[in-house]
């Protein structure tokens, strides 16, 4: 899995084994490692609704059941959705497929 984070986006990528991991068990995360044994844990789970949440040194991204439903049987290769913010600006979802490794 790979996530890449932008001023107002956040895109995670995700491989054949995640793929078949978020079907069996409904999540897939990754940590990244600091010097200091400090790390970065992300995390992709099926849900309710479309939500995005960072707690401590997690990020949690979560997209419904029935969205990840069609996309993970199907050939779509991404799910891309906005989040409002109390700015009045919006927070970009965008859930992909990487072709390279399917």
């Amino acid at each position: 899995m790979k996530l890449r984070i932008n001023h107002s986006s956040i895109r995670i990528r995700i491989g054949k084994q995640d793929v078949q991991e978020l079907k069996e068990h409904g999540s897939v995360r990754n940590e990244l490692l600091f010097p200091g044994r400090e790390k970065l844990v992300y995390q992709l789970e099926i849900g309710e609704s479309f939500h995005a949440s960072l707690d401590t040194n997690c990020l949690i991204v979560t997209i419904p059941k029935d969205e990840s439903d069609a996309w993970l049987n199907a050939e779509k290769l991404a799910i891309e959705t906005k989040l409002g913010r109390n700015e009045g600006d919006e927070l970009i979802l965008l859930i992909e497929k990487d072709l390279h490794d399917l």
